[in-house]
């Protein structure tokens, strides 16, 4: 026969009334700090550092010893702050012992809010190093071993804490800032001092990323807890390298990456990465272009610097922004879609890597080759082997070269450089659409290919260009010497020479380094020598050496109708062009204002030239020459040809006076002072612009070279003619 229900309840709510009624009493027999000595005696043993409890209570219902108060010392090598603080503390405890026998079996610790500090010191050692090493001594772990069996507990968890990771700087040394992490949370199950247990953990990054990480971890290693080996899978999201402290300040690098995801180990001796992933990083590189000492090579693995030992099947960048400035650079230069990955890496050898990546101005940028070991201390001395193609190069945007430069044009270039990590020898081949050396240049419509080799101090940013031929068309232009970087400038020490280049081929170029030519003209046969000296920054290079042009005709200038009546003097016959058989000078070109001095210029149609004079960067022409006629040297002679007597001469200089007529002895006198006059040279002034030049002859230089005493026999000018012939050569005076 069933029982009545009524009764069967009534008997079960008074055992659970009697149960909760007993598990609230036990707190008022049971002083639950009365342990607190043993388990702050316990837990010192088996971390090797000093642990400190507040008041314990006893929390029944949740079976746990709560602590309001709790904390770790740190190693004193590092500091005297505690290494763990904690204000909420519950320890897991097995109930049935502690009430009926009055023992404590730690069953878990669950530590809310905390405030973590790593120290790292100048050596490598952590201030987490030395935790456990108490576990070797086994009589003293007894106490341990009774509070903890088999230094086992079943949950250790930390939620919300914060984690500050920091270095000790060595003696003398900088103290580089320490970085927070906040939201910690781990849980690791099953942990032991002797054994692999899985674990979890979390955290907010500086910046407002975010890392989790999953794994097993353990048996932590006796004699330093920083080489306990573990096997972890970490994902970072939305991280922002510098306020993460992924990477130093002085290393100029900013920005943000969307995600990492690294697959590793670590065996206590060395770190392997299975598999690192970065994925869309967004990235500025601020190049200072400061020299700096030899960087130390890469150090021997050492356990003490998990990264020196690092080994890697797999490092990857997917879809990278990398945008690069320098000092001094109006406009940054920033690569897009960038590709890159380098397998096999480790700290002894060198590693296969590939890459691609969009370049400014829409070329394309693909290599491969080796790099490595690499140099913690400094990138730039990673030894490297690489070979790098880069289509459609924008010579003005892309950062290749520096800013200011007034270089420019579209290149496609390859290049083999291979580095010691103390010096790289480049050699480069390139061929250039639409050069431009010079500020005040114009686009060069005619290709040029370059090829040289250079050798650079990577450290010292110093090198050495050990020769550059640059061809355009069958034309040659030799460049040698070295050169040097600091912050926004590059100072030059070069050479360049032409040994007869063919005008015809370099014609088209000459816009491209500031020789612009009168309108309507251009320059046809004949052979170019220069032997010059390029120092100075690249942006505002200082030009100076001798230049030699011979036997050339400069089409579509008519030199001798600018001459006005000095080409009737000379019998100077109009054509299409100018025929020069040879110009020389020594040329200096400081921002883009040139001088030349000791021009010599030969004409054989005309006569020859000497002087001096500038070229503003504008192409403001300022010379003063003197212009020696062919005709008047032949007539002195008293030879025929096409040469102009004293009598000729007379006869056209009187005829530029209205109603003039000489002849006889007064004519002889005349075109006897003309001619000396002539003989000597005519000063003429060149103004006006490179574009459209304009001659000027000088009148008080004619009269002052006519003051030089006629030759023996001659007839000297009666006091009448100085009149005539001051109006007949004022007649040269006018600008043509």
């Amino acid at each position: 026969m069933a029982l009545p229900r009524r009764p069967i309840l009534i008997v079960l709510g008074s055992i659970v009334a009697l149960v909760l009624l007993f598990a609230l009493a036990i707190p008022l027999f049971l002083n639950a700090d009365a342990f607190r000595t043993r388990i702050e005696t316990a837990l010192t043993t088996s971390l090797g550092r000093k642990v400190t409890l507040g008041k314990l209570e006893l929390s029944v219902l949740s079976g746990n010893l709560v602590d309001q108060n709790a904390a770790i010392a740190d190693d004193p090598a590092f500091s005297t702050q505690p290494f763990l603080q904690a204000s909420n503390v519950k320890i897991g405890i097995k109930m049935i012992p502690l009430i009926f026998s009055r023992e404590i079996h730690i069953t878990g610790f669950a530590i809310d809010s905390p405030k973590i500090t790593l120290l790292r010191a100048a050596n490598g050692t952590w201030n987490y190093s030395s935790i456990g090493r108490a576990q070797q001594n086994t009589a003293a772990n007894k106490e341990s071993s009774t509070l903890i069996p088999n230094l086992t507990v079943g949950d250790v968890t930390i939620s919300n804490g914060q984690l500050t990771v920091g270095t000790v700087p060595a003696p003398g040394m900088a103290v580089t800032p320490r970085r927070t992490y906040d939201q910690l949370n781990l849980e690791a199950k099953d942990f032991s001092f002797q054994k692999s247990f899985p674990f979890t953990a979390s955290a907010h990054l500086p910046g407002d990323g975010t890392v989790s990480l999953k794994g097993n971890a353990g048996p932590i290693n006796p004699h330093d807890a920083s080489l306990t080996s573990f096997d972890a899978h970490l994902e970072a999201k939305h991280i922002d390298p510098l306020a993460a402290g992924f990477v130093e300040s002085t290393s100029g690098v900013t920005g943000s990456i969307e995600a990492i995801d690294v697959q590793a180990n670590w065996n206590g001796q060395q770190l392997h990465v299975h598999n690192l992933e970065v994925d869309s990083p967004e990235l500025t590189l601020i190049r200072d272009n400061k020299p700096t000492t030899a960087a130390p090579p890469p150090p021997a693995p050492n356990s003490n610097n998990m990264l020196s030992t690092l080994t890697a099947d797999r490092l990857q960048i997917k879809d990278g922004t990398i945008t690069i400035t320098s000092p001094g650079q109006a406009i940054a230069s920033v690569y897009e879609q960038l590709n890159a990955e380098l397998t096999n890496v480790s700290p002894t050898s060198s590693s296969p890597f590939k890459l691609s990546a969009q370049i400014p101005g829409g070329g394309s940028l693909t290599g491969d080759g080796t790099a490595g070991p690499m140099n913690q201390a400094s990138a730039v001395a990673t030894p490297l082997n690489a070979h790098i193609a880069i289509s459609h190069l924008d010579l003005a945007t892309s950062g290749v070269v520096g800013p200011g430069a007034g270089i420019s044009g579209i290149a496609n270039l390859d290049l083999k450089a291979v580095s010691d990590g103390k010096n790289l020898n480049a050699n480069v081949f390139t061929n250039v659409q639409g050069l431009q050396v010079v500020k005040n240049g114009a686009p060069s419509p005619k290709p040029v290919q370059v090829q040289l080799t250079a050798l650079q101090n990577v450290q010292a940013l110093s090198g050495q260009l050990q020769s550059a031929v640059i061809t355009i068309g069958k034309a040659i232009v030799n460049v040698a010497g070295t050169y040097q970087t600091s912050g926004a400038t590059t100072a030059l020490n070069l050479v360049v020479n032409t040994k007869a280049a063919s005008i015809d081929e370099l014609q088209a170029f000459l816009p491209s380094v500031g020789v612009h030519l009168p309108s309507g003209s251009r320059l046809q046969g004949g052979t170019l020598t220069t032997n010059l000296n390029v120092t100075g920054a690249v942006g505002a290079p200082i030009v100076s050496g001798p230049v030699r042009i011979d036997n050339t005709n400069l089409a579509g200038f008519d030199l001798g109708s600018k001459l006005g009546p000095l080409s009737s003097l000379a019998g100077i016959k109009s054509g299409s062009g100018t025929a020069i058989q040879s110009l020389s000078a020594n040329v200096a070109i400081n921002g883009g204002n040139v001088r030349t001095d000791n021009v010599s210029v030969v004409v054989p149609s005309i006569g020859s030239a000497t002087g001096a004079g500038t070229i503003s960067a504008a192409g403001a022409l300022n010379y003063n020459t003197v212009l020696k006629l062919t005709g008047v040297l032949g007539g002195a002679s008293g030879k025929g040809g096409s040469a102009v007597g004293a009598g000729g001469i007379a006869g056209q200089l009187m005829g530029m006076i209205p109603g003039g007529a000489v002849g006889g002895s007064a004519g002889k006198v005349i075109g006897n002072y003309a001619g000396a006059a002539l003989r000597n040279g005519v000063p003429v002034a060149i103004g006006g612009t490179t574009s459209n030049p304009t001659f000027t002859p000088n009148m008080g230089g004619i009269v002052n070279s006519a003051s030089t005493p006629p030759k023996k026999g001659a007839a000297k000018p009666s006091q009448n003619s100085t009149d005539p012939l001051s109006n007949a050569l004022g007649g040269l005076l006018k600008p043509h």
